[in-house]
């Protein structure tokens, strides 16, 4: 079929197409065409549309929709040239409206088609374009035209059928779009021989993989590669003396030579830059990730922290001339600072050719389900509850594999509603900026790629999948909010105990740091503080800091199932067996079980005598499964060992278990460079433990879950945790006494508004009594609601009423509040406040629980703990699998389900002074103990068992002991 669809628009016109770039060329394909023209309202899927239609043997046509004078119009380009000049009308379109003089300018190459709609606008576009068109889309369009023309319906669905989905796009769009009959017409007498004259003046071809790297100017006028040289050997000096071993020669001379070969010279000089404006300015820089802590390079100019000649990561692993690719050097920044460093590459290589890169959201499961819903009318409680059914991570169709959902799909009559969903998934819904992602080049990224203002700033106008392909260099300046802790905490104890503190001097031989890890006390630990990491550790007792960058490896899906006997062959090395010897000097710090990618690198380097390059090629193979590729290599690993006098039997064997194993090996230089960050935080945590409490229970103040585990963590710590003041407490957990003060804006119903006015007015000196905080702060925002949360909260203790008195004559306190609007204080006397008991703990303690989250002070659980033997704490539980044990237990939470059996079971969460933990009751034993409640204390008798990685108690006997 010779015809090339000229107005086809893509789910890059955000909300108006059902076409992804993808379907598209496939359709394609099926039906033979040729030649394809996109005309999108920008040009977000431009290099996404030609790299598919040149794989796949498709001429790209691209154009772009223009609004000029209220009137629609599309240029395409012709060549190279001609994209260029839509590139220039594209980011002008960002900034404002087209108009003619713009057309001027940027006319070149370019083809210029009208829509009949438009046609007034004809024989002024003729006179700046050579090559003009009228356009048409039916009959009548056609018989109504006299110019030069030719058939272009604008295109917004393949199929005819699919235009019955078309409207509620544009519903959730919110445009008042009527007509939808915007499909592939593939057979029509509406064609005629100007659409084949169209086609054949379109030929562009994007220039790929160009050196455009930017361009590091030193103020020696040398070379990059002499001047990136002459700081290496600088940096050697200063991290090794005058004397450096052969191994560090040798290995820093490799890596230059690659990286002269491979031109990233100006690549690691523009990174070393940057991180050196970072630490000159006080920024807290992570010590490395990925593949690059590998680079010994990147280690000397300070880029990274960890030795990879001492610690064995290799090199190739990170840069290997047989698989040539952008170096890949991400950067960790403190998340509030991260914008200066960004900030200074535009300032230093202009912000024409430095640029955040664009991404989009799509249309996923949830909120898919949500924005229909409001289209569709569909009862609300309906959908809240399918939403929570739904997995945002998989699609809908993989969804209803789930038989809970297709039959609540079913019970609902949902089907047509779930079928206009699954259409309009995975369609681009809105534009935004790449969390960490940043392009630079060595000069205007507009003269190569889209460009586009957006929220005053400049971004890519295409996303990040085929920079590389034309040669422009993305790097990734993460955000990191733990290094943000890590500085505050450091500036703390340099101020509090006029240290001389940094990130770098911290020792990484500190036994009471490894006590963290032991114990599991791991609580706002970088990489650490799961629960079920936190059990993996206390098993593991780790020693060592090679200890922690194994488990960090260890505890994902995958290699988790070796934990077991990753400990046990650490606690028994002698029983360790090697298929051959040599393999003890690579896994023997693993304790003979293949953890890391560069475990699998090192086996092919040192049994099998591969290069570097060729163990890095055999790493990516088997991680990636391809066959082909490892049908080779597994022949050459073969014959390498026998060469090397290894059995060939002994020789396959290791090939399958390497191969078993790299499925989920992990890259060892991001282990170390992670596990350095958590280790200091830890550090921090072992040595300094209020400051870090109070910066780190401040960060998450808001999270009451985080709050309780924080609480139970630094109580065994030996830290207090106290009650708040009015006087004296702040927007954050402060110090008082070597304890911490709980913040005024953690309370439950005071907000950070409410705080800062209490704090802002007792500037004014501290407040001597309630009547006193009544007259100088009582207002529409300091209610009668507010004021009996702060009596319950203890923030008036100080003042030794206690506090139902206080609650019981509120009214009376409150009448005196209002009353101070009208009369001066001297002649208004205060109220005599009558007298009464204090709550019953039981009361005060649920109290606490309402407005803390958490038992600040007593938990329920200890004034009978004394009363009843052989009681294990709930800290202990996981060391008593499949034991029955006894429990003395605050509950927390409640939940009842219905069996398929229809018979009642409940799942208690529930707590002591220690831990908390999962608390099962099945249905026979439930209707026992039925009458269990919330706040309830209860002694229970059960057996520990392990669901995943949690444990859980299952209960045989409850008896209760609160009333």
């Amino acid at each position: 079929m010779n015809y090339t669809p000229l107005n086809i628009k893509t789910d890059n016109s955000i909300l108006s197409s059902l076409i992804k770039v993808n379907d598209l060329i496939n359709y394609a394909k099926e039906n033979n065409l040729k030649s394809l023209a996109i005309a999108d309202t920008n040009l977000f899927g431009a290099m996404d549309f030609y790299m598919q239609s040149i794989k796949n043997n498709i001429k790209p046509i691209i154009g772009l929709e223009l609004n000029l004078e209220n009137n629609i119009i599309y240029v395409y380009c012709k060549s190279f040239e001609g994209y260029k000049n839509l590139i220039k009308l594209n980011k002008i379109k960002s900034e404002r409206e087209i108009n003619f003089n713009d057309l001027l300018i940027y006319k070149d190459e370019l083809i210029c088609l009208i829509p009949f709609e438009s046609k007034g606008l004809f024989h002024k576009l003729r006179e700046i374009y050579s090559d003009i068109y009228l356009t048409y889309k039916n009959e009548y369009e056609k018989g109504n035209i006299i110019e030069k023309s030719l058939y272009a319906n604008e295109v917004l669905c393949l199929k005819k059928e699919d235009t019955f989905y078309l409207k509620y796009l544009y519903e959730i769009n919110a445009s008042d779009r009527k007509e939808f009959d915007n499909y592939l017409v593939l057979e029509s007498n509406l064609f005629n021989e100007n659409n084949y004259e169209f086609e054949k003046l379109c030929n562009l071809e994007i220039p790929l993989k160009q050196n455009l790297l930017p361009v590091y100017k030193n103020d020696l006028n040398l070379s990059s590669y002499d001047y990136l040289k002459k700081l290496c050997i600088e940096g050697m000096k200063a991290k090794f003396g005058n004397t450096v071993s052969k191994e560090y020669q040798l290995r820093l001379k490799h890596e230059l030579d690659v990286i002269n070969k491979m031109n990233f010279s100006d690549y690691f000089l523009v990174v070393y830059d940057y991180v050196k404006y970072a630490k000159d300015n006080n920024i807290l820089v992570g010590p490395g990730r990925g593949s690059a802590v590998s680079s010994l390079v990147a280690y000397l100019l300070d880029i990274t922290k960890v030795d990879p000649v001492k610690n064995n990561l290799l090199f190739e692993r990170f840069l290997n001339v047989d698989r040539i690719s952008m170096p890949d050097i991400d950067i960790d920044f403190e998340h509030i600072k991260r914008e200066e460093v960004i900030n200074y590459c535009i300032k230093k290589y202009g912000e024409e050719s430095v640029m955040p890169i664009v991404t989009f959201g799509t249309l996923k499961a949830r909120q898919l389900v949500r924005e229909l819903a409001n289209v569709l009318n569909i009862n609300e409680y309906v959908v809240n509850d399918l939403s929570k059914m739904l997995d945002s991570d998989i699609s809908i169709k993989d969804n209803l594999k789930n038989k809970e959902l297709n039959q609540f799909v079913l019970n609902n009559h949902l089907e047509k509603f779930i079928n206009i969903a699954s259409k309009l998934e995975g369609l681009k819904h809105h534009v935004s900026i790449h969390a960490a992602g940043v392009v630079m080049s060595n000069n205007s990224l507009e003269e190569n790629i889209p460009v586009i203002k957006y929220n005053d700033k400049y971004i890519t106008g295409i996303d990040m999948t085929y920079l590389e392909e034309i040669g422009i260099l993305k790097m990734d300046f993460l955000a990191i909010k733990f290094l943000t802790i890590i500085h505050n905490i450091i500036d703390e104890v340099n101020k509090k105990y006029q240290n001389n503190l940094t990130f770098d001097n911290i020792p990484l031989n500190d036994p009471k740091t490894f006590e963290i890890f032991q114990n599991g006390y791991t609580m706002g630990i970088f990489q650490f503080e799961s629960e079920g990491m936190a059990n993996f550790l206390k098993k593991l007792k780790p020693k060592s800091f090679e200890d922690l960058t194994s488990a960090m490896a260890l505890y994902r899906p995958g290699p988790m199932q070796h934990i077991d006997e990753f400990i046990e062959n650490r606690n028994n090395p002698d029983k360790i067996k090697y298929i051959e010897p040599r393999l003890k000097e690579i896994l023997s710090d693993t304790y003979g079980i293949f953890i890391y990618q560069e475990q699998i690198m090192q086996t092919a380097i040192h049994l099998a005598s591969f290069t570097n390059s060729e163990a890095d090629t055999l790493r990516k193979a088997m991680s990636k499964k391809k066959k082909d590729v490892l049908a080779n290599l597994q022949d050459k690993f073969v014959s390498g060992c026998i060469k090397n006098n290894i059995d060939k039997n002994d020789a396959q064997k290791i090939f399958d278990l390497m191969l078993k194993f790299a499925e989920y090996g992990f890259n060892k230089s991001h282990s170390y460079g992670y596990s350095l960050v958590s280790y200091k935080m830890a550090y921090l945590k072992a040595h300094f433990k209020e400051i870090f409490a109070s910066i780190m229970m401040s960060e998450d103040l808001n999270d009451k879950n985080k709050q309780k585990k924080y609480i139970f963590e630094f109580k065994k710590l030996g830290l207090k945790i106290l009650k708040p003041s009015i006087n004296k407490s702040g927007i954050d957990y402060t110090f008082q006494d070597d304890s911490l003060l709980y913040p005024l804006n953690g309370i439950k119903g005071i907000n950070l508004g409410i705080a800062k006015e209490i704090i802002e007015e007792r500037k004014n000196g501290d407040y001597k009594d309630i009547f006193d905080f009544i007259k100088r702060c009582f207002n529409k925002n300091i209610n009668q609601t507010v004021l009996k949360t702060l009596i319950l909260s203890s923030c008036f203790d100080e003042f030794k009423v206690n506090k139902r008195t206080l609650v019981e004559n509120l009214d009376s306190i409150v009448n005196y509040g209002e009353l101070l609007n009208d009369i001066e204080d001297n002649a208004l006397l205060r109220p005599v406040l009558k007298e009464y008991h204090e709550y019953y703990l039981k009361e005060s303690l649920k109290n606490e629980k309402e407005l803390f989250g958490v038992y600040l002070s007593n938990h329920p659980t200890l004034q009978y703990k004394g009363s009843y033997p052989n009681i294990t704490n709930l800290d202990l539980i996981e060391d008593c699998f499949d034991k029955v044990i006894n429990v003395i237990v605050n509950v927390d939470e409640k939940r009842e389900i219905m069996t398929k059996k229809n018979e009642k079971m409940c799942f208690l969460k529930a707590s002591d002074e220690e831990a908390s933990a999962d608390i099962t009751i099945f249905p026979k034993t439930y209707m026992q103990y039925s009458d269990i409640e919330e706040n309830d204390v209860i002694l229970v008798k059960g057996r520990v068992e392990k669901r995943f990685d949690q444990y859980q108690i299952i209960v045989e006997k409850i008896k209760k002991l609160s009333e």
